[in-house]
């Protein structure tokens, strides 16, 4: 990691479990290295560190008894803000014994965690801040990725490997990317382009059976025939590790699809990767259940997991200059400095005498 990225990145939100999977029981968690213990109580969620003050014990170990989150090895208790509440052995409660919590949150159907205060806002997906429209979120099951936070993040919105990686999936995508320009507000990004499925770029091994991936539809839309040969995208990102794409279908029906990672290991070079699909009611009615839509994204994540776990660097590098960058990159590119950016101004904030010189500025155009 670079000079104070690690102190940044615990003072962003990660998700690190489902809504869903916080029920009767402790889950555990990790970001950052750090163990982390989930629990709820009638006044919502808490995270804490795993970890009893007592002896030391994984509390997600436990089991939660009303508001309460007991201690497996001599039953302590603590309740939703990590106070001690009950020693069993005395019985009383232990006046000094709390425990270490973090500021946490829920959206999306995903627990979201910041080890520290945090010094962004939480992400948003602007597209479904309007409830009329009637969205349902769907969370798909959590996987491991052995690469940085920055390179998952980069692969979820780089659309020229889409011919390539997911040539199973896709079909006869074009591997040709048109000019496109990446607006920024703030710690936000967004483009579109326009993806086409060309005839003459066709899948190995010959024609496909059964529909192509279109975003969520299919080659052989009843409302919009045009739907067979290319599709508007809108790519959207909010730092630190925030990307979706969003698709306006025929007959009014939304829908996207959002993917965040959040950092395990220390060194940033582990990630556990969250992801969720969302569809208005017109996008159901047309298309079907959201479960459908998670499971066929499902599978486009499990095509990028070999490639991006063979990446040398595992890590995207923040020197523009250490790697070929070409029109097709500028998301990743607008991305690097975004992120560069936000890490200069972190610690330019610490203490002068520890503060590391701001990161080379080196630029390629592209």
């Amino acid at each position: 990691m670079y000079p104070y990225e690690k102190d940044m990145l615990e003072r962003l939100w990660f998700p690190v479990a489902r809504s869903a999977d916080v029920n009767d029981s402790p889950v555990p968690a990790q970001l950052l290295g750090h163990r982390i213990v989930i629990y709820r109580t009638s006044g919502g969620l808490t995270a804490a560190r795993d970890r009893c003050p007592h002896r030391g014990v994984r509390l997600s170990l436990g089991q939660t008894l009303g508001d309460e989150l007991e201690c497996p090895y001599h039953g302590w208790r603590y309740d939703r803000e990590g106070t001690c509440t009950l020693v069993p052995s005395q019985p009383t409660a232990h006046p000094a014994a709390r425990l270490e919590t973090f500021p946490v949150r829920a959206a999306f159907g995903l627990v979201w965690v910041s080890l520290h205060e945090p010094v962004l806002d939480a992400p948003a997906v602007e597209e479904m801040a309007d409830p009329s429209d009637g969205w349902e979120i769907g969370d798909g099951e959590p996987f491991d990725v052995s690469c940085g936070l920055r390179s998952i993040t980069e692969n979820f919105r780089d659309s020229s490997h889409f011919a390539f990686v997911h040539k199973q999936t896709f079909g006869n995508v074009s591997p040709l990317i048109p000019a496109y320009q990446v607006r920024r507000d703030g710690w936000r990004l967004a483009w579109e382009f326009t993806l086409r499925y060309a005839d003459d770029w066709q899948v190995e091994g010959g024609a496909r059976t059964g529909g192509k991936y279109r975003f969520g539809g299919t080659d052989a839309d009843p409302l919009d025939a045009s739907m067979a040969t290319e599709q508007l995208i809108h790519y959207r990102f909010c730092a630190a590790s925030l990307s979706y794409v969003y698709t306006e279908h025929p007959g009014g029906g939304k829908r996207v699809v959002c993917q965040v990672a959040a950092p395990l290991s220390a060194d940033g070079l582990s990630c556990r990767v969250f992801f969720f699909v969302a569809a208005d009611r017109r996008f159901r009615e047309q298309y079907g259940s959201v479960a459908a839509q998670v499971e066929l994204e499902s599978r486009v994540f499990a095509e990028d997991v070999p490639i991006v776990e063979n990446l040398d660097p595992p890590e995207a590098p923040l020197e523009l200059d250490s790697q070929a960058h070409v029109r097709a990159d500028r998301y990743a590119v607008a991305y690097r400095k975004l992120y560069r950016e936000l890490l200069d101004e972190f610690a330019a904030g610490q203490p002068a005498d520890l503060a590391p010189a701001a990161l080379e500025q080196n630029q390629i155009g592209v």
